[in-house]
């Protein structure tokens, strides 16, 4: 079975190409004669540098003939399926040469002898195509095969008389790209083939360099341009095909290309690991996802059939094979705080109805069984999420991305952030800017000492500073102090309830819950004298706890929507709407110590009193009964407001996105309508 994993957003469908659920469209091309190649440029019908082979053979008198010119000379190796990994799936990698004379592939031998996927070249540099990939391409396809096609990278560019051959790798993947898709075909899985210099001696380089010249770092940018191109152009990013020694040597062992897959080479019947010899993994790999293990393997369709490359793939890459190779999504890029709802699909040729699950997704995000991720990505940094749908015939497909979190910027309600007792403020003392400067609570006087923003990365920042505890864990009773924001943990406040309630409150206060310690924003032994030092403590539930913010938006899970006094009015019976986020006066709410959330001096409430599922709620004074209080049940930095009064939760039935959808209370499902946050 296959499956196509795709991602919905903004009305758009990105549709994620897969090296077996993808293949090139139309009637195989006829094979035509190669193109002669350039002058120094004779490796563009072989699949491989010759190098490399000399390379893995080893030296002569060293179990392996030292190798020259582009052909790929015999090296022993077993035949399909012999020394291998039992179960993995079988492939081969043809170039021009599997063409002696023209001949065409037998793509249906090729499959009746136990091959699954096929990897074939289609350029080198920028120079040259291979003729017969695209019916090699087609072939393959029909006959079942999954396939990828490789482009072979020549970093250094070089000339041929007057002719320039570009180094750039931008250019170089856009020619692999367009001759792929020159005949309307889609474009397969791509595999980037950077290994050892085929011209080393010809082309302006030592004869016995294997960099075309090029230092480390510029090595590594020339991967990277190369893999941003691909990514850009078609979604995902491609395979790396590069043997161990090489990228030693030419990348100084790169970790920077590890999320896209590897193709190693490692001559022999022990796939490549981790284990520290010439013949290994990659670094920047955990584990192998292909593996080439010869050059000289036998092939039924394939007209050289002694000198065809043989390849596997991983064990647990076969489910996948199927399905499409762990290609990549699109990068995503969110706002620490800023809500995400991201669906996902996949289609099933069986029919099922796949079940999606996620690994990797920045802390605050999570995926329901039918692909919806939702969330307040919380913590900034680069994460790199793989969301797997499955059904229930044991088939399933994978996609990856990069998603990078960022900072968010220093925006968001400003104002006093009061306290529940005494009538004091949140107060920088000595109105500093300095990292250190300690907190404490002050009459409230406006002063721009007291002028707090709460960011929507939960951060509470004054003069461009984050009020934070002295550390991740530190001891209760610790004094809270400004320091740069980085947007970690432990500068993060939630506004939410203790796990613990003090029931002889009557009314529930609301706390400043920094994640990392799991300690609250407190008034040290509920002082209200002025210059009494804030700390951190273990959350109680009592008003020494209880703050409210700056009036500001209440959000909607749901991105770009926002809780709204439907036309900015006052009267009792206004209604409560969703509407796209505007910062107005009618979005400016405050969540209040005693349980009630308030705009205009009037108080959110279950209309009539109502408790049953369906209720709207509206705008009216505040009188202090069970319609007016809700409760923040917390989780991930965003929370569910449940009255009490009924048990239901304030809901935007449907998920709508609907500006002027009136709100209303029903079930809690944690559903992305139900779920809001103060900013």
């Amino acid at each position: 079975m296959r499956f196509y994993v795709s991602l919905r957003s903004a009305g758009a469908c990105a549709l994620l190409a897969s090296l077996g659920a993808l293949g090139l469209t139309g009637a195989p091309a006829t094979a035509t004669a190669a193109t002669a190649p350039q002058v120094n440029r004779s490796n563009v019908g072989a699949t491989h540098s010759p190098q490399l082979l000399q390379q893995l053979a080893g030296p002569a008198g060293a179990g392996g003939p030292v190798m020259s010119g582009a052909r790929n000379a015999p090296i022993a190796g077993p035949a399909v399926g012999a020394g291998s990994v039992a179960g993995a799936a079988q492939g081969v990698d043809v170039a021009s040469f599997q063409h002696p004379n023209n001949a065409a592939i037998d793509w249906t031998q090729v499959a009746g002898d136990g091959i699954q996927f096929a990897a074939v070249k289609a350029t080198e540099g920028d120079y040259y195509h291979n003729p017969f990939a695209l019916s090699d391409l087609a072939g393959a396809r029909a006959a079942g095969l999954s396939v990828v096609a490789y482009a072979f990278a020549i970093p250094n560019g070089g000339s041929s008389g007057s002719t320039q051959f570009s180094a750039d790798p931008v250019v170089q993947a856009d020619d692999l790209i367009n001759y792929l898709t020159s005949n309307g075909a889609t474009v397969p899985a791509i595999m980037l083939d950077i290994e050892y210099d085929p011209y080393a001696g010809t082309d302006g380089t030592p004869a016995n360099s294997w960099c075309y010249g090029l230092s480390k770092s510029a090595m590594v940018t020339w991967i990277s341009s190369f893999e941003s191109e691909v990514q850009a152009k078609t979604g995902w990013l491609p395979i790396i095909y590069t043997p161990a020694q090489w990228w030693t040597k030419c990348t100084g062992d790169s970790t920077a290309f590890g999320q896209a897959p590897v193709w190693a080479p490692v001559f022999g019947s022990s796939p490549p690991t981790l284990a520290a010899n010439p013949a290994t993994l990659p670094v920047g790999w955990s584990t192998w996802n292909f593996w080439q293990y010869t050059s000289s393997g036998t092939v039924a369709g394939i007209p050289d059939a002694q000198s065809t490359d043989l390849d596997q793939a991983n064990p647990a890459m076969i489910t996948l094979l199927d399905s499409g190779l762990r290609q990549s999504m699109p990068s995503r890029s969110t706002v620490a705080g800023s809500p995400v709802g991201r669906q996902f699909s996949a289609s099933d040729s069986s029919g099922q109805t796949p079940t999606f699950t996620a690994t990797g997704l920045p802390p605050g995000l999570s995926i329901d069984s039918s692909g919806q991720v939702t969330g307040w990505p919380g913590i900034p940094g680069t994460y790199h999420p793989t969301v797997t749908a499955a059904d229930g015939l044991g088939g399933s497909g994978s996609a990856s991305s990069m998603w990078t979190v960022s900072v968010a910027p220093d925006a968001g309600p400003s104002g006093a952030v009061r306290l529940a007792t005494g009538g004091k403020c949140l107060n920088d003392v000595g109105n500093k800017s300095a990292n250190g400067t300690q907190a404490d609570i002050w009459a409230c006087n406006g002063s721009t000492a007291q002028q707090w923003t709460y960011v929507k990365d939960g951060t509470l920042r004054l003069h461009g500073k984050c009020l934070v505890p002295p550390s991740s864990s530190p001891a209760s009773g610790a004094k809270v102090v400004l320091a740069t924001c980085t947007g970690a943990p432990v500068q993060q406040w939630w506004l939410t309830y203790p796990r613990s309630i003090n029931s002889s409150l009557g009314a529930i206060p609301i706390t400043l819950r920094n994640p990392a310690s799991g300690m609250c924003l407190s008034d040290t032994g509920f002082s209200t004298g002025n210059g009494t030092r804030v700390v951190v403590g273990s959350c109680n539930g009592f008003k020494n706890q209880a703050w409210t913010l700056p009036a500001g938006p209440v959000s909607s899970q749901i991105p770009g929507t926002c809780m709204d006094d439907s036309g900015n009015q006052t009267a009792n019976g206004t209604k409560i709407d969703i509407w796209s986020c505007t910062g107005g006066s009618g979005q400016q709410w405050t969540t209040e110590p005693d349980g009630t959330v308030q705009i205009h001096g009037k108080c959110l409430d279950a209309e009539h009193g109502g408790t049953a599922s369906g209720s709207p709620v509206d705008l009216s004074t505040c009188k202090g009964t069970g319609a007016q209080q809700w409760q923040l049940v917390p989780g991930g930095g965003g929370a569910s407001l449940m009255n009490p009064q009924s048990g239901l939760c304030l809901a935007d039935p449907g998920n709508a996105t609907v500006n002027g959808t009136g709100l209303q209370i029903a079930t809690c499902a944690g559903a992305a309508g139900q779920a809001w946050r103060a900013q």
